[in-house]
């Protein structure tokens, strides 16, 4: 195995160690949530988060590399598992699925892209003045 395959699939171990988290979290009948910190604030950051690994995933962890394409198709991926976490909350007692928990991750994947497209712009511009 080349190093440059290999890379690109390590790429992919916190995401899918992230996806498998809300997966068993999901599982749960019933998650106690601090006091300070509201359900759909909960939801917003953990899609946040598994937008940026996804997109981490799909760019080998290369900021160089991030392109629209791979912040939409971060971003899309986040919130097609938001959809399916929701399903899957259908199936499990004492879960409810809710629309409302899907828009707050996609809120959440979006802030999270839009953050992470302006990191990418922010690099190459001081990676293209660093160049004589």
């Amino acid at each position: 195995m080349t190093p440059d395959r290999r890379r690109r699939l390590i790429g992919w171990v916190p995401a899918i160690a992230w996806l498998s988290m809300i997966f068993v979290l999901s599982s749960q009948p019933s998650l106690p949530s601090p006091p300070s910190v509201s359900d759909k604030e909960a939801h917003a950051f953990t899609f946040g988060v598994l937008a940026v690994l996804l997109l981490m995933g799909l760019t080998a962890w290369r900021w160089r590399t991030v392109t629209r394409s791979a912040l939409l198709a971060a971003f899309l991926l986040a919130v097609a598992y938001g959809v399916s976490d929701e399903v899957h909350q259908r199936f499990v007692p004492g879960r409810t699925p809710d629309v409302a928990d899907v828009v707050a991750d996609a809120v959440g994947a979006a802030l999270a892209m839009g953050a992470a497209g302006a990191w990418a712009i922010l690099l190459d511009r001081r990676r293209t003045a660093a160049r004589p």
